[in-house]
């Protein structure tokens, strides 16, 4: 970061930073930073305007995306709405009555900790794990590693098994957007980062979701859209900046 930051100084007005795991926003606290277990209750705000005397404001990243969304992306045109990123776990953020929901800890969009298995909690199966994106290629090749450029290029060459894991994975997603939207009732769900950018994955989770609603137990369940989301992989910056804007005032 500072490599980036200290030759600009003098131009810079201010921090902004989209970042994983549990933050108090306001505070600027890093609670939890998923994999980062060294920085866990980091006072990171604070330390950085110690270094530069600029004012730093932090976000949540499923946040910031849902914010970027809602500010001039995707999400703009509704008043609820929830953004899902397919990480190498799943990253939220909801957007109800037109503002973020932040929940009442900060913890609200946790996705990844929504649990399948009652009597082993803390198992493979856990939201994050199995709709991360590591997991759509486990599904076609448990022998030899190949990234998802290379699984896409497969499917669409018509590879029948590339085929049955992605009907897979894009019903896992699909369930997850079921669970979501039966407690949360929203207009829209914008999916992004990676692998989101293809097509044929958010159509395969729109088609697994009809599929979810046939059945009896969601018959309650009114559906949303899903689309991609408008920003891609950049939605973490534009909502780090626009949270920073807010934060300051400026907007």
């Amino acid at each position: 970061m500072n490599e980036i930051i200290a030759p600009h100084i003098n131009k810079i007005k201010g921090i902004a930073l989209s970042f994983p795991g549990k933050i108090n926003a306001e505070k600027g606290i890093v609670h939890t930073a998923g994999a980062f277990k060294e920085i866990y209750d980091l006072s990171l705000k604070s330390i950085l305007e110690e270094k530069y005397s600029k004012p730093v404001w932090i976000e949540n990243d499923g946040k910031c995306a849902a914010l970027a969304e809602s500010w001039k992306g995707n999400l703009s045109d509704v008043k609820n709405g929830v953004f899902i990123g397919l990480g190498t776990q799943i990253a939220g953020g909801i957007i109800l009555d037109g503002k973020l929901y932040r929940g009442s800890f900060g913890s609200a969009g946790e996705f990844s900790s929504m649990l399948s298995r009652l009597k082993n909690p803390d198992n493979e199966d856990r939201f994050g794990k199995i709709g991360g994106h590591k997991n759509l290629i486990a599904q076609y090749s448990k022998e030899k590693f190949i990234d998802s450029y290379e699984f896409f290029e497969k499917y669409r060459n018509g590879d029948e098994a590339a085929k049955k894991a992605l009907k897979s994975y894009s019903r896992t997603i699909a369930a997850g957007i079921v669970n979501i939207q039966s407690v949360l009732d929203v207009e829209k769900f914008c999916i992004g980062r990676g692998i989101s950018a293809e097509e044929v994955l958010i159509d395969e989770i729109r088609k697994s979701f009809k599929d979810l609603l046939t059945v009896k137990s969601t018959e309650a369940i009114n559906e949303p859209v899903i689309e991609k989301c408008h920003f891609g992989n950049a939605s973490g910056c534009v909502g780090a900046l626009y949270n920073f804007l807010v934060m300051e005032k400026i907007i």
